[in-house]
């Protein structure tokens, strides 16, 4: 009917609006913020990797992991609720934060393959302590997460499995390391020093 239509019309124009609206410039923000629904379709980000990274599924294919304790950071025996807990697991993870937190990491976090981390609906700060290492892993997609004043760690004993924890050396302090691996997905972060961004002031 007419009616209808017009309401088809109306409906198709706003749709189209609204895409248009929420375009960043970025083409990986773009290929998910306009999915009005990206919150409960979480792992169609892994479909907006680009570049280097373009095969990346991170944990595409495992469950939803939703980190809700950032206090309590043992690098030996990780609590579950924690960001080293759902890291280290051998299984594919989504990784997600029940609300805006910071993490301050007492040694590196160390990142087992098919996990992402996604920091996106919640602001998530990895700040003052060591940051992130990947070691020899593949498949991760980290996304929408702010890594700054990162210190150097290490000489230390790091759990980086469920079965097995090991002694690492001094690392650099950087805010992602990585070392060998493929498959690896660093979507839109935040990552800076506070020194350096006095210094360029």
């Amino acid at each position: 009917s007419p009616a209808t239509r017009s309401i088809n019309n109306a409906t198709r124009r706003r749709n189209l609006s609204a895409r248009r609206s929420c375009a960043t410039g970025n083409p990986i923000d773009d290929c998910w913020r306009c999915d009005l629904n990206w919150s409960t379709r979480r792992h169609r980000l892994a479909d907006c990797a680009i570049g280097f990274g373009k095969n990346a599924v991170g944990g595409k294919y495992g469950r939803i992991y939703t980190v809700t304790d950032p206090s309590h950071d043992d690098p030996v025996n990780p609590k579950p609720g924690t960001l080293r807990h759902a890291a280290i697991q051998p299984d594919p993870l989504w990784i997600i934060f029940k609300s805006d937190m910071v993490i301050r990491l007492k040694q590196e976090l160390i990142i087992n393959s098919h996990k992402t981390i996604d920091g996106r609906g919640a602001s998530v700060h990895i700040a003052g302590g060591a940051c992130i290492a990947i070691h020899h892993a593949s498949n991760i997609i980290v996304h929408g997460i702010h890594i700054h004043d990162c210190v150097k760690s290490g000489n230390a004993v790091i759990r980086d499995s469920p079965s097995h924890a090991g002694w690492w050396e001094v690392s650099d302090g950087d805010g992602v390391a990585i070392f060998g691996g493929g498959g690896l997905f660093l979507g839109v972060l935040a990552v800076w020093e506070e020194r350096e961004m006095r210094n360029g002031e």
